[in-house]
């Protein structure tokens, strides 16, 4: 191939890759942060990344993170960052201190890697970029067909999501591996090989091998599964559109964490429109990362129809306790036998609980109110601040509060609260993420 046909075909990619960031409106964002796990797909994503950024003024560093997991996991990353640091293009190693656990390995390294990525994003102000693409799109649909997921889940990997207050962007869901490995050789760029993506006891290296191996017919199931996800992205923005004049009168959700349900209100919404809904507010008020199935949420359903009180996904549907409103129920998050505890140190910003981002210029242990001494109950009206003392305890207990090892108790998300309980500063802020 001469040099001026690389060039060009060069040229085709950046121009693509530009247009992709353009529909993802991030053409405004001026700092990227490229997840690089030294694979060829990101790879070719930090070398794409990094020429547009440059092209348009923007700062843009990848970053490896090192589990710890493999014994020559230190020694890649390392490379990796040599890698990146020939080619001009800034990076970091930042290292897992926890232990990986015995079990469920892939998904404590994905929970760990986000948690470090995401909060080094909150830290710069900057657009998390991750290189899932086209066949990975195919896997997780067929993966999640296999367990039998709703719309929501059949929709697959959305191209622009948030997690943990930081914008996460999938810039290379339509493009193929092929392109991807074109651009590394036209960049002139090497890869590591992650022996992981041979191990056949993780579920998506399965999925991958069954496809590869099924030769014409994977490659047509493939195709089969992206056609399907795009048909239920359709019907999934469909469904949104449609129920949510319905459901935000019915079911206002509040800066405080908390939802209020009306079931007498939502009895024209249908039951797909209500499990899509519900799903979508026990990730917000329960803080985690994955949905309930669909069979959950039908049984969720018919409890609630009779006002019964449940929990289902790390939250709690609880009746209201008015006269005559034996169907309208307080949606709060459950603590658990064990609520989440956190010490932080001043400057700290910090994801809480899944669904609280905190930021503090004071040093502490950053509980939910209900895990503080229960003395506290006893004389509400001057122990707790009044905006709080105001609200029904089952929803005062899972707000956030920073408690200092002198006795001072503060409410990160309040102003103007009672100062002989605490002081606020402009500093303290707790912002609920599901709104």
């Amino acid at each position: 191939m001469t040099q001026t046909a690389q060039t060009n075909r060069l040229t085709a990619h950046e121009a693509a890759f530009a247009a992709h960031m353009q529909a993802l409106n991030l053409e405004t964002a001026n700092r990227f942060i490229t997840a690089l796990s030294g694979g060829p797909d990101s790879t070719a994503l930090a070398c794409l990344v990094d020429r547009y950024a440059r092209s348009r003024g923007k700062d843009h560093q990848a970053v490896i993170v090192n589990h710890n997991i493999r014994p020559d996991a230190a020694n890649e990353a390392l490379r990796v960052r040599q890698r990146m640091q020939k080619r001009g293009i800034a990076s970091q190693i930042l290292t897992i201190k926890n232990k990986a656990p015995a079990t469920a390995v892939q998904e404590w390294a994905r929970h760990e890697r986000f948690a470090a990525l995401t909060k080094l994003a909150r830290q710069q102000g900057a657009v998390l970029l991750v290189a899932h693409h086209q066949s990975d799109q195919a896997e997780t649909v067929l993966m999640r067909l296999s367990r039998g997921s709703g719309v929501v889940g059949l929709a697959g990997m959305r191209a622009l999501t948030q997690r943990d207050a930081v914008w996460v962007a999938r810039p290379l869901l339509d493009w193929s591996a092929d392109s991807l490995m074109d651009v590394l050789g036209l960049f002139d760029c090497a890869y590591e090989d992650d022996p992981s993506n041979q191990n056949t006891q993780f579920e998506r290296v399965q999925m991958r091998q069954f496809l590869r191996d099924g030769g014409a017919c994977g490659e047509t199931l493939a195709t089969a599964a992206l056609r399907l996800r795009r048909t239920m992205l359709a019907l999934s923005n469909h469904l949104d559109a449609a129920s949510s004049t319905i459901w935000h009168a019915a079911t206002p959700l509040f800066a405080t964490g908390h939802a209020v349900m009306d079931m007498g209100k939502l009895s024209d919404l249908p039951q797909t429109a209500w499990v899509y809904r519900v799903r979508q507010l026990i990730r917000q008020i329960g803080g985690r990362p994955y949905g309930a199935s669909d069979q959950a949420l039908t049984g969720l359903h018919q409890r609630l129809l009779v006002g019964q009180n449940s929990t289902l996904g790390g939250c709690q549907f609880v009746k209201s306790g008015q006269h005559g409103k034996a169907r309208r129920f307080y949606v709060v998050r459950e603590l658990g036998r064990t609520p989440e505890a956190v010490d932080v140190a001043a400057g700290d910003d910090v994801i809480f609980a899944g669904c609280w981002r905190v930021r503090t210029n004071q040093d502490g242990r950053l509980v939910h109110a209900g895990a503080l001494a229960k003395s506290h109950d006893a004389n509400a009206s001057t122990i707790w601040p009044a905006a709080i003392a105001a609200l029904p305890y089952i929803v005062r207990r899972a707000i956030p509060v920073i408690s200092t090892l002198d006795g001072r108790v503060f409410y990160p998300q309040l102003e103007g609260v009672n100062p002989a309980v605490t002081s606020i500063d402009t500093a303290l802020s707790a912002q609920f993420l599901g709104r």
